[in-house]
């Protein structure tokens, strides 16, 4: 992975627009209460965003070459954009941590 020094300006306002972001986690409830809370969402991102009520994509992120979900980031016209922000971020904190591995395995064995 080469070093970046700028980020690409789509993804700078992207980012900038949205800003801090933080982890969280839903109510402990049963698979269809959650189903259901899914459902309203999806009603609420309709109705905010004027899409149309027909078969629509959900983006997210998902572990490479599987359908594993990690994130869904949603179906509004933004939600490509983050789940590229969300995909670009993990992917480089993960060659961080290869580079990081292996330095420790040089250090210990070197």
């Amino acid at each position: 992975m080469s070093e970046q020094t700028e980020l690409p300006k789509d993804i700078v306002e992207s980012l900038l627009a949205i800003g801090i972001i933080e982890w969280g986690v839903s109510l402990t409830q049963p698979d269809e209460k959650h189903a259901s809370d899914l459902l309203d969402t999806i009603k609420l991102t309709r109705e905010h965003f004027n899409i149309a009520d027909e078969d629509t994509g959900i983006h997210g992120i998902y572990l490479e070459g599987t359908g594993i979900v990690l994130a869904h980031t949603g179906m509004s016209p933004n939600s490509p954009q983050h789940a590229r922000i969300l995909a670009g971020a993990w992917n480089q904190l993960v060659e961080i941590a290869r580079k990081q591995k292996d330095n420790t395995k040089v250090f210990r064995h070197g």
